[in-house]
């Protein structure tokens, strides 16, 4: 699909529209990074009034689907009425009219490496082009084709808006960008579900934790996750202490010889609220940049979190946020210390103050990335 764009019909007698490239969408698995992608295109299109179409890079849309994605962007993030939105696989670019002015966000490599074709060819002008950086995605992959083709795609003189003011400064320290300040973003969070999962919160008999464990992605450290958890289940803290596993489905993990840890994958989105609102610890590793959410979901909505330090960022983000570095030996200690921490004090309340340390308000800078591009 690198051409995909490419293909594109340029037209004065198009109507401009804003034009979102993910790599996938499934009205069910509306998570993180993509529900981030569509809340700043929905911004994005109700402040330039302008129609919103979204191309999915990789499996094709059926039309339930595109009807209730639809219905989710009126709901969840406001998307006018009269700013209907399609959706649509990015096959659907190939040979198709657009406006010479056409707004396109991308948001991963894969999606803004297309758009970086595109203008090289001069089929679309890279200041119109939104680059929505959540990561640092060359560190998904050993040096390779895929690590320089990642790393080229920050270089391709879009705009960028960076998710959380931690991987703007990286970007700017490994690649040399000049990061604006105004368009980085605090970490767009579910806060209406976090408040009523603090309000759910109670203390029980024995702490739990919850390990996000995703074997498949090697940024989340498993494997150190597991040795950590041994360590915790092990000792005298982890006595009767209760441990399960969402995010990707796996084997279950005898961490002691009485305790187990239970995996109970990809739950739904309201389902993940309603296991936070009953979980103590939030163990959550992330080897990257990226502002991992379930850590800040679980500090906000008044629980522990126990996560890997890197570069320095996230020690004193909160003092219910615990950090070390990604060795096994200092995060089970870690692991020890939350336990102990929830045996001894009842459950927080709902506390998102400290997320402004990681950016401005996702609305804020949507309306400003929106003026520059108008």
């Amino acid at each position: 699909m690198s051409l995909a764009v490419a293909s594109v019909r340029p037209s004065d007698q198009v109507a401009s529209r804003v034009s979102l490239i993910v790599p996938e969408i499934k009205a069910e698995a509306i998570f993180a990074g993509i529900r981030t992608a569509l809340e700043v295109s929905v911004g994005v299109a109700n402040s330039l009034e302008l129609p919103l179409r979204i191309f999915a890079l990789w499996d094709e849309p059926n039309p339930r689907a595109s009807a209730s994605i639809r219905e989710f962007l009126r709901d969840e993030f406001g998307l006018s009425r009269w700013a209907e939105a399609e959706v649509l696989h990015v096959s659907a670019l190939t040979g198709l009219a657009v406006s010479a002015d056409e707004l396109w966000i991308g948001t991963h490599w894969t999606t803004v490496h297309p758009l970086d074709v595109a203008a090289r060819l001069n089929v679309i002008r890279p200041d119109r082009v939104i680059y929505l950086a959540q990561d640092y995605e060359p560190g998904f992959y050993p040096w390779s084709t895929e690590f320089a083709i990642a790393r080229a795609t920050y270089h391709a003189g879009f705009r960028l808006v960076v998710n959380s003011e931690p991987l703007a400064a990286y970007l700017r320290d490994t690649e040399q960008l000049d990061v604006d300040p105004a368009l980085v973003f605090a970490p767009s969070l579910d806060l209406g579900r976090l408040e009523e999962s603090a309000a759910n919160r109670r203390k029980y008999a024995q702490p739990s934790v919850m390990f996000y464990g995703r074997p498949n992605k090697p940024r989340n450290l498993f494997a150190i996750g597991i040795s950590a958890l041994k360590l915790s289940a092990t000792s005298p803290a982890g006595s009767g202490v209760s441990y399960s596993s969402v995010g990707e489905s796996h084997a279950t993990v005898a961490l002691s010889g009485t305790t187990t840890l239970a995996s109970r994958g990809k739950l739904s989105w309201q389902g993940y609220f309603e296991l936070l609102s009953n979980t103590d610890v939030m163990f959550s590793l992330q080897h990257s940049p990226h502002p991992s959410h379930p850590p800040l979901d679980s500090v906000v909505s008044g629980g522990i979190t126990v996560t890997n330090e890197l570069a320095g960022t996230r020690a004193a983000l909160h003092p219910r946020l615990l950090t070390a570095e990604p060795d096994p030996t200092l995060l089970g200690q870690r692991l020890n210390d939350a336990i102990e921490m929830a045996r001894s004090s009842e459950p927080a309340g709902f506390d998102s103050t400290f997320i402004t340390k990681l950016g401005a308000p996702l609305t804020d800078v949507v309306k400003h990335a929106s003026a520059l591009v108008a």
